[in-house]
């Protein structure tokens, strides 16, 4: 056995199960009842469920273990219970589960004995700084995956309706000026624009005289194909449907589309060029998708960017609305239209944010249970880049911010939590680190991430520099005062 993992799923002696905190704390249920933090000396010798010599973390399970306040009959449905599994799963079925799952095999191993002492040790399961950095990476794109979901809109209606020029207008060069027809990627006959934020699927256009039962028929496959991928992100999520407004006419290709082929609960009807529309025509379009049934409400005017934008906004705000929730932060900030938006949208996080931390707090306060002698601080640091890998996949940071502000700082974290820097940090410390301290000093250290990535997000938005993620003493004490304080209330 080379490494432990922070999290990963021990079998100790007496057939108990627990995970792995740190090389002096298991969570485990040492007898009937709830999840509680216990000495891993206690639990030797054990087993570990690894791949080629490198623990398999297991670093959700090992938060719902942390936050669990449920009893359990033993450790082995504690595992169950995290690990989603069937309650009827023998201990013979889970060593079958978790090879077919991540390839894991018990192989032994011991931990030594901590040292209590006021210099830092070396540590084989001490987090280092390249090591920091490669759990922060792995992190940061699960949270950008939970957070940051790519909704997929399709723009579809007759050639020359501006349906690129929509786009455009709303969500700036997702579609270059040179797009049509440059042999870009397609399928049946979209092609699709993409940066981090969004995916455009643009229909060729349907001609004037074109037979419109092959272009309906060569549509219905395509969503078809999109709808039946069984991964969700990958369906269309919304419809622009864009109909000319100086024409003034629907045709019922353009209602067959919008009632049969498309879920009409995910049709916005776009009317474009509105700024050479004339009221009468305005008013009998709007007639003929209200007979048809289009609620007016689904019904928006607007016109390209050239021409001021007009009715782009209420779009944008109407595509919000209508999106599932797991793809608005994405949208909001990929639009072009609206600033106060997207800075309103990066404020209203905190709630998110709190989440995050909250969890990150709870996990901290686990491993400070049996208190953490300061020379073992750096047991804290998984749980810190966890927390701050999250924060950024929350505030979508990409990459080029993550390279840097959020690398470099995760880089310092183990400098930042030997015994002597946390000593300057809290004076008066002594020589160990309690449940309360390990919680504070990790609350602290997310609300300072998140008030940096929260201005990093609005300075974007607003074109200004990034503003730079360094470790100000000072200023990180008065976030442990804040936190200490709030907590106290």
């Amino acid at each position: 056995m080379n490494r432990l993992r922070f999290g990963a799923l021990l079998l100790m002696r007496g057939r108990r199960f627990g995970f792995y905190l740190s090389h002096r704390i298991v969570l485990t249920v040492p007898k009937p009842g709830p999840v509680r933090a216990a000495s891993m000396k206690d639990f030797q010798p054990a087993q570990v469920f690894a791949v080629e010599g490198v623990a398999v973390p297991f670093f959700n399970a090992l938060m719902a273990a942390v936050e669990s306040r449920e009893t359990f009959g033993s450790s082995f449905e504690m595992a169950k219970k995290m690990l989603a599994l069937p309650e009827k799963l023998f201990i013979n079925d889970l060593l079958r589960v978790m090879k077919e799952r991540y390839g894991a095999e018990l192989e032994e191993f011991s931990v030594p004995a901590p040292q209590n002492t006021n210099t830092q040790q070396e540590d084989n399961e001490t987090m280092n700084e390249t090591e920091a950095i490669n759990e922060f990476n792995t992190k940061y794109e699960d949270a950008l995956k939970m957070y940051g979901k790519r909704p997929n809109i399709l723009v579809c209606g007759y050639t020359g309706s501006g349906k690129s020029s929509l786009v455009k207008a709303l969500l700036g060069d997702v579609v270059p000026d040179d797009a049509i027809g440059d042999g870009r990627p397609k399928t049946m006959g979209y092609d699709c624009y993409e940066n981090s934020l969004v995916r455009i699927w643009d229909s060729k256009g349907l001609e004037n005289g074109e037979a419109e039962e092959k272009f309906t028929e060569e549509t219905r496959q395509f969503v078809r194909k999109c709808q039946s991928d069984p991964n969700v992100d990958n369906h269309i999520h919304l419809v622009w449907y864009t109909i000319q407004g100086s024409g003034a006419r629907v045709t019922d290709c353009d209602l067959n589309l919008i009632h049969n082929i498309f879920n009409p609960e995910h049709v916005i009807v776009v009317v474009t060029k509105n700024d050479v529309t004339r009221p009468r025509q305005r008013e009998s379009l709007i007639e003929a998708l209200k007979n048809a049934g289009i609620s007016q409400s689904r019904i928006v005017f607007t016109s390209d960017a050239e021409s001021g934008s007009i009715g782009c906004k209420d779009l944008m705000h109407l595509s919000y609305e209508m999106l599932p929730d797991a793809y608005k932060d994405a949208f909001i900030e990929a639009q072009r239209i609206d600033k106060e938006a997207r800075i309103k949208a990066i404020m209203a996080k905190k709630g998110k944010a709190k989440g995050i931390i909250t969890t990150a707090v709870t996990a901290a306060a686990a491993a400070g249970a049996i208190p953490i002698p300061l020379s073992d601080a750096t047991v804290l640091v998984p749980i810190q880049v966890t927390m701050i890998a999250s924060l950024a996949g929350l505030y979508g940071l990409r990459q080029e911010a993550v390279k840097q502000a959020a690398l470099p700082f995760v880089a310092k974290l183990v400098g930042i939590f030997v015994a002597s820097s946390l000593l300057k940090l809290i004076p008066g410390l002594g020589s160990a680190i309690n449940a309360t301290v390990a919680g504070t000093l990790t609350g602290a250290m997310g609300l300072f991430v998140r008030t940096n990535f929260e201005n990093a997000a609005i300075a974007k938005v607003e074109g200004r520099p990034m503003p730079e993620l360094t470790f100000d003493v000072e200023l990180f004490k008065k976030f442990f005062a804040e936190y200490k304080k709030a907590e106290e209330r």
